[in-house]
């Protein structure tokens, strides 16, 4: 194992050797010609290297696919958008990516790029809802490529992303989701599976992502039936209570592999808002409404239910309150419910205060 600093055509790389394999990683620095400048630049040089040293040293660090890195940013958007939705937001920021300019290598994807497109963006006559969208977008499509160990960082972490109005987020009513509870869902085994994690959701607030990886050693069924899973965006573990009529609709009276998946179509497709879309007409809902509709809805009823903020926060798997408190401007029940309980004033003033004023 070692790690050195290496220069080329005036620019610094660490040349790194570790389990028989040699990476050099751009340091993105030039070279000053002063020798003032050059001390500076290789000491922060050097510092770098450290720390790369150490992270190999405490395991931390694993070699990036040198092979993948030289897919272009276009190709490998276009691999991950090809699991989903045309209608999806990766699906259609590829094709502002293509025309911004998509035949840039993976490994040379930064910050600068980035910004570029974003900017970009912002200046195709979108919305910022949109343009926020599409980075989200950009931002999942590159966090993959972490995973898959094509670049060692998520340059989209360290650039502000565009702001957007606080927006409106859609809920359902108790007598809306009586509504699709009631309606049959039309369209196959994917239309069957949207409709129970869809429930399931507005019942336990899980997101859309751990439905899709919900298994049924998750499905505990002692003292009660409940679920109790690492929720897979904030690593935390959330034990979750199944309501009877839910678990009816999900117990199949069948024996299940702990490592089978409940939602074994909904894992696998990207198509389920076109399912919740054909369900919500058949029940006569016209706000239109995604799959994230149903966590909204269990935040909400759960604080109308008179819920507490930091339970509810807990429930939702929020890091802090800010994100829960974000609901309470809809909860118009709650708040009648605390100006119902405060007190009243006596109607007449006293006698002695009548004569004070005096």
């Amino acid at each position: 194992m070692s790690v050195k600093i290496r220069e080329k055509k005036g620019y610094l790389y660490l040349d790194i050797y570790f389990n028989g394999q040699r990476v050099w990683e751009a340091l993105h620095t030039a070279l000053p010609k002063d020798a003032a400048g050059r001390r500076e630049v290789m000491a922060l040089a050097e510092e770098i290297r450290l720390k790369k040293e150490l992270q190999i040293l405490s395991g931390r660090y694993q070699m990036q696919d040198s092979v993948k890195a030289k897919l272009t940013i276009g190709k490998f958007t276009e691999l991950v958008a090809s699991g989903y939705d045309k209608t999806a937001h990766v699906t259609k920021m590829a094709k502002y990516l293509s025309r911004y300019g998509a035949d840039v290598f993976m490994s040379n994807i930064d910050e600068k790029y980035v910004k570029g497109f974003q900017s970009f963006l912002q200046a195709q006559n979108l919305g910022a809802v949109t343009v926020r969208h599409y980075m989200e977008a950009f931002k999942m499509v590159l966090g993959r490529a972490v995973e898959e160990r094509i670049i060692p960082e998520n340059p989209v972490d360290r650039v502000k992303m565009v702001k957007v109005p606080e927006s409106v987020r859609p809920f359902l009513t108790v007598s809306e989701i009586q509504a699709l509870s009631n309606t049959p869902a039309q369209g196959g085994e994917l239309a069957q599976e949207c409709k129970k994690a869809f429930l399931l959701s507005c019942f336990t607030g899980l997101r859309l992502g751990d439905l899709r990886e919900l298994k049924w050693r998750d499905i505990q069924r002692e003292p009660e039936v409940h679920i109790q899973k690492v929720i897979h965006k904030t690593g935390k573990v959330l034990v979750l209570p199944i309501v009877p009529t839910v678990w009816r609709l999900l117990d199949d009276g069948r024996l299940h592999r702990g490592d089978e998946l409940l939602f074994s179509v909904l894992a696998h497709s990207r198509s389920e808002y076109r399912a919740i879309e054909r369900w919500r007409k058949a029940a006569g809902i016209e706000k239109k409404f995604g799959f994230h509709a149903a966590r909204h809805s269990f935040a909400v009823m759960s604080l109308e239910a008179g819920g507490d903020l930091y339970a509810v926060s807990k429930l939702l798997g929020h890091g802090d309150l800010k994100t829960t408190s974000a609901y309470l401007h809809f909860v118009d029940a709650q708040k009648k419910r605390i100006f119902d309980a405060l007190p009243e004033l006596e109607e007449h003033e006293t006698k002695a205060f009548k004569r004070e004023a005096k």
